[in-house]
């Protein structure tokens, strides 16, 4: 890593090559859209590179523009999608370069989803309607499915309100503003790890270990979740989607936290993220982490897990 990393930045050339081809590995079907952001986090983080990370971005927007127009993208969601994946990361790497923490980086990010949101709501006369269409061919394909665990024995076959229900949990703007955050942590996480091997220092473990929303977030995310569940707003149902995905990172955070604090087996990470991608149990692993990653920014829970660690080695010795 530490010489790839020294051989990309070497040269004008080579930088510009890699905002253009991490930008077309982004549209690929390999689920790494942070790719072209990490790299802008990694040319702010070091300073002094060929090319500022300004002009690289502006270089893989344009290839994702690009990109995007050529397999039948309007120019206005090409755009759009653009920003979307280059601004916010450029945004959070000059923020960390300029002495702002990880844990900053993610305030700042979740912030400006929730403004997202807000011009969401406010430009566009019926915000959900964008994505009915969506949502319908969903609620078909969940429709299809149950019609053949029906048939297979089952027994059961939910209504369409139902289905429509579920499609809708799925695509919304709530999940379009928690990918959007998701996509720039991940890119901020990937860059400053880049950085640090480069360096040869640790910098991404101690940083994530340390993620933190905040109160004041959190004050905003419990009125948001009050608010979707006594007037049904659709703003604030998407808003507490968006933080419930916030603060299960930040349950992840805490998790890492436990481990290094308690000094915990690995398999409890590894058994964590993999009940992330299954479907039923997913639910209740992201509720918990969630829950969890909530209460982290009232209660001192890392430093007890520091006592207990003490604790814990006072006995031993």
């Amino acid at each position: 890593m530490h010489s790839f990393v020294e051989w990309l930045t070497a040269s004008r050339a080579r930088v510009i090559f890699g905002a253009a081809v991490f930008a077309i590995l982004a549209v690929t079907p390999l689920f790494v859209t942070w790719l072209p952001g990490a790299f802008l986090v990694l040319l702010a983080l070091r300073g002094s590179t060929p090319v500022p990370e300004w002009q690289a971005g502006l270089i893989s927007g344009l290839t994702l523009s690009w990109l995007l127009l050529s397999v039948g993208a309007g120019p206005v969601p090409a755009i759009l999608v653009a920003t979307a994946l280059i601004v916010p990361p450029l945004l959070a790497g000059r923020l960390m370069a300029r002495g702002g923490s990880l844990s900053l980086a993610f305030q700042f990010a979740t912030l400006a989803a929730v403004v997202m949101l807000v011009v969401v709501h406010l430009v566009l006369a019926d915000p959900p309607g964008v994505w009915r269409p969506f949502v319908e061919r969903l609620a078909a394909d969940l429709d299809r499915v149950a019609t053949m665990m029906s048939n297979a024995g089952s027994g059961w076959h939910p209504r369409n309100e139902e289905l429509r229900e579920a499609a809708s949990a799925v695509v919304n703007w709530g999940v379009v503003a928690w990918l959007l955050l998701f996509n720039t942590m991940a890119a901020a996480a990937a860059g400053l790890y880049a950085f640090g091997r480069q360096t040869q220092s640790v910098r991404l473990g101690p940083a994530f270990r340390q993620l933190k929303a905040g109160r004041t977030l959190a004050s905003v995310a419990m009125l948001v979740t009050l608010l979707s569940v006594t007037v049904r707003w659709d703003f604030a149902t998407d808003t507490s989607r968006l933080f419930l995905g916030a603060f299960v990172l930040q349950g992840l955070a805490l998790l890492h936290a436990a481990r290094e604090t308690l000094g915990l087996s690995g398999g409890w990470l590894v058994a964590t993220y993999t009940l992330l991608f299954i479907p039923f149990a997913a639910l209740f692993v992201e509720g918990a982490l969630a829950v969890f990653g909530f209460l982290d920014n009232w209660l001192p829970l890392r430093a007890r897990l520091a006592a207990l660690a003490a604790k814990d080695k006072g006995r031993g010795g």
